[in-house]
């Protein structure tokens, strides 16, 4: 995979032009990663940290390289190691209905994205990221179609706020739902669907889980990287019904690092990695997606910020609501 990476045909640069700016954004990334640690989000930090210092002073030529290969390439990377984290045991533990259920919720937000966006005024594009980034996986979703979708440069600065926004949403969903789940008595089968089903981030739904107890934690888990595995069919789908929209004849070609996800999701799957791979491939995931968080920071054109508008995040808020009342629907439908 990696000696792939390095042929595409738009890095043209030798690695010593390289080096100098992919350095600057991993120092980044190490230290959003280090001020996670005392409290929230990483990619959040490395976005603040990116447009800090390209408000003071934009980076040096010698730096461009590099930054640019972070904001693309080390981005794809970190989507394609999260194929890593799909194994069999969701499968052994979520029910065939179940399992039913979350596609239907994931395509549910999708379509109420792409219907709501023309009503505030949001381009059909960018709604479609918006609602990836609820339905599926947070900022990895989110990171995932707009490679696909908005790859310009105006693209660019909307995928940072948006993961941005998403991992705030993500982290206030990680401390109000526990607490729901409870209140509403539900059992470890019925909360951890509710959290694993709702909740933007994998680690986010990860801790909410486990701070109820172990067996809700477990399913939690299950249910959420269930969501994950859910990314490559819902973006490919995205991709075509896209091209018909615009009554293009060309079929789009999955891009490397979707394919890469799938093919990691399926080895994984079937047990050919070993386990110790598969365990570092969940922090590394999440340091290319930081570091790609920092690089996009210092590339913003940090004065347009306000262009982004409040639009995004009353759609983003909106879908989310639909989200959870989805699945506490289920659950409650279900007995779980």
């Amino acid at each position: 995979m990696f000696s792939w990476l390095l042929r595409m045909p738009d890095i043209n640069v030798r690695a010593g032009q390289i080096f100098p700016g992919l350095l600057f954004c991993g120092a980044l990334g190490a230290i959003a990663t280090a001020m996670a640690a005392w409290g929230g989000s990483g990619v959040v930090w490395a976005l603040l940290l990116g447009i800090a210092i390209a408000s003071v002073r934009a980076p040096a030529a010698r730096w461009i390289a590099g930054i640019d290969f972070a904001s693309r390439h080390i981005l794809r990377l970190g989507v394609a190691l999260l194929g890593l984290q799909i194994s069999a045991a969701a499968f052994h533990v979520l029910s065939l209905t179940s399992v039913a259920v979350l596609a239907i919720n994931v395509a549910a937000v999708l379509l109420a994205g792409v219907l709501l966006g023309p009503i505030i005024g949001i381009d059909r594009r960018l709604s479609l990221v918006l609602a990836a980034a609820v339905a599926i996986c947070g900022a990895s979703a989110a990171a995932a179609f707009a490679l696909v979708l908005l790859p310009d440069e105006a693209g660019r600065r909307d995928v940072g706020l948006t993961i941005g926004l998403v991992s705030l949403l993500s982290m206030s969903a990680m401390l109000l739902y526990a607490p729901i789940a409870q209140l509403m008595k539900l059992d470890p089968g019925g909360a951890g669907f509710l959290l694993g089903g709702s909740i933007h981030e994998v680690a986010h739904a990860v801790a909410a889980g486990y701070s109820i107890d172990q067996a809700t934690g477990d399913i939690a888990t299950m249910t959420k990287l269930m969501r994950v595995a859910l990314l490559a069919p819902a973006l490919l789908l995205t991709a075509w019904t896209q091209n018909v929209a615009e009554e293009s004849s060309s079929v789009p070609r999955p891009p490397w690092f979707l394919i890469c996800f799938a093919l990691f999701a399926l080895a994984n799957i079937a047990g050919l990695v070993p386990r110790v791979v598969s365990d570092i491939a969940a922090p590394s995931s999440r340091f290319c997606l930081v570091m790609a968080m920092a690089a996009i920071g210092l590339m913003l054109p940090w004065r347009s910020l306000t262009t982004y508008g409040w639009r995004p995040l009353a759609m983003l808020l909106a879908l989310t609501g639909l989200l959870f009342a989805l699945a506490a629907a289920y659950v409650l439908i279900s007995g779980l």
